[in-house]
């Protein structure tokens, strides 16, 4: 693989086709020449004020130009990007923070109806090692000791800045931080090499060109939008900005803008679905279905209209993509599983005792690849526990693997239910119930009972105007699962508890029930 860094994609983009569109945001358009510039003054900006190779910066921003501009700049200068999805608030970002020993942050002073500066002015008397607040929005908004991002850009002559001096393997270009559905977020150590090469790798299936133009609308602290993201400036091609999704006006945008790709969780493209007969979306054609269950009847019905999206599994730890579907792959291959494993992927599935299980049993999955992180950051004995000593990721994931190679997920190795002496992997659970008419979204979590040691609750979110109860929900289950896998009990909700990253949290679903069930 070709181990480079991050910032010599742009580079090769100002090389080869700088007046060549390269990003849009609203209204405003800019080619690669003038990203190029942007990201030339900012660089400049952020060494007079003394950022250098090493340091941590955090960048809490939503899906706007200024990301973008930050991003090529900070990772030109051989600092760190610690990613801090903007949906965290005080108690993540504090943790955050201090865990990465981060020296300066990038944030908005307002967006979706949030105010950050007040929020960081609380927090920064306990982070000593926090030196610069730069302020997205106007100026009149931010206080004397913060610093605002456009009085920063325009301080700087725009002589360009060399990269630092760089080495791809082992250098860090991010600090992820894990969701922390199971304690606190850990920040996974992520190289250059790690993220060029899996993005690289993972972007094969979509067979994506310069003409393409990219929807970037999952948010790029997140890999699945920095995945999007990149994939794009890797192409030559364009990058089309939204920072909140509503169905109607993203479709608007496909439409408009003739976007050919997307990558995205299930609920956006299912949300799309539902309006997609008002706009011409016949131009997106290719794209990234991941993050979540991915419900077959949606692949369906996707492939139905040409739109030829990919399954594909992956994790922060990994830099994204670890297994991928294929064009050439079967109707069972892409609504069913995750694929096969990616070039230069291994994997290997095994039991409690990390001995590999038969083909076709399930087992945790083990995994090597490009992407693999260094490590979580100053936290040894967590590292230590997720790998082993010739180098294998236990990924806390189960799944069973063919005769072909080809991967299906059936859940989380901390979600498995034990019932009366059985496993139940709620995953299966969840695929069949996304069928039930009726059912708009569908959680299994396990319950403590005194006789059979646990028990199976199915948590339900009903679509509008169904008519569906418990009942209902158990007789669909029976006859289409072994006897013990229908779910125990049912409870509806309105709502589930998501993390910040918009996956269901389960520990603390399975607590609303315990509460519900507990005796009087």
């Amino acid at each position: 693989m070709p181990f480079t860094t991050i910032g010599s994609v742009l580079a090769a983009n100002l090389e080869t086709n700088p007046d060549r569109e390269a990003l849009v945001y609203g209204d405003a358009r800019l080619t690669y020449r003038q990203l190029g510039k942007h990201v030339d003054r900012l660089a400049e900006a952020l060494t007079n004020l003394g950022i250098r190779k090493g340091d941590k910066i955090a960048l809490d921003l939503p899906n706007w130009l200024e990301f973008v501009f930050a991003y090529f700049a900070i990772l030109r200068l051989g600092a760190v990007i610690v990613l801090v999805n903007p949906r965290y608030r005080e108690i993540e970002l504090a943790h955050i923070l201090r865990d990465s020993d981060a020296v300066a942050i990038l944030l908005p002073t307002h967006f979706d109806d949030f105010d950050y500066l007040p929020m960081i002015q609380r927090l920064r008397p306990g982070l000593p090692e926090l030196r610069h607040v730069i302020a997205v929005g106007e100026q009149k908004d931010i206080p004397t000791d913060a610093i605002c991002f456009a009085d920063l850009i325009a301080s700087a002559s725009g002589k360009p800045q060399r990269e630092a001096n760089i080495d791809p393997a082992q250098d860090l270009a991010f600090l992820m931080y894990t969701s922390g559905t199971t304690g606190k977020p850990k920040g996974a150590m992520i190289t250059h090499a790690n993220f060029v090469s899996t993005t690289l790798i993972a972007y094969e299936p979509f067979q994506v060109s310069r003409d393409d133009v990219f929807l970037v609308l999952v948010p790029v602290t997140h890999i699945i939008g920095l995945f999007c993201m990149n994939s794009a400036f890797f192409n030559h091609a364009k990058v089309i900005l939204v920072d909140l999704f509503k169905a109607e006006p993203v479709l608007q945008i496909i439409e408009r803008e003739k976007v050919t790709a997307q990558y995205a969780v299930p609920t956006v493209f299912a949300l799309e679905l539902a309006n997609a007969d008002k706009y011409d979306i016949s131009s997106l054609r290719t794209g990234l279905i991941a993050g979540a269950t991915v419900p077959a009847e949606l692949l369906h019905r996707l492939i139905a209209l040409n739109i030829q999206v990919h399954p594909q599994y992956g994790m922060t730890e990994t830099s994204g993509g670890l297994t991928t579907t294929r064009v050439e792959d079967g109707l069972f291959e892409r609504t069913q599983t995750v694929g096969r494993a990616m070039s230069g992927v291994q994997i290997k599935l095994v039991d409690d005792e990390r001995r590999v299980v038969a083909e076709g049993q399930v087992g945790e999955i083990a995994v090597k690849s490009y992407g693999l992180m260094k490590g979580y950051y100053k936290q040894p004995e967590a590292t230590a526990a997720a790998f082993d000593a010739e180098g294998w990721f236990y990924t806390g994931d189960l799944g069973c693997r063919d005769e072909r190679g080809v991967i299906r997920i059936v859940g989380r190795k901390k979600d498995m239910i034990i019932r009366g002496g059985y496993n139940i992997y709620p995953r299966e659970i969840e695929d069949l119930l996304f069928t039930c008419p009726g059912v708009l979204e569908a959680a299994i979590v396990g319950v403590p009972d005194s006789v059979l040691g646990e028990k199976t609750c199915a948590c339900i979110r009903a679509q509008p105007d169904a008519h569906i109860g418990a009942a209902e929900i158990q007789d669909f289950c029976r006859g289409k699962l072994a006897d013990y896998k229908v779910p125990d009990c049912v409870q509806f909700f309105d709502a589930f508890p998501q993390t910040p990253t918009g996956k269901i949290y389960k520990a603390r679903l399975r607590e609303a029930v315990a509460k519900t069930l507990a005796p009087n």
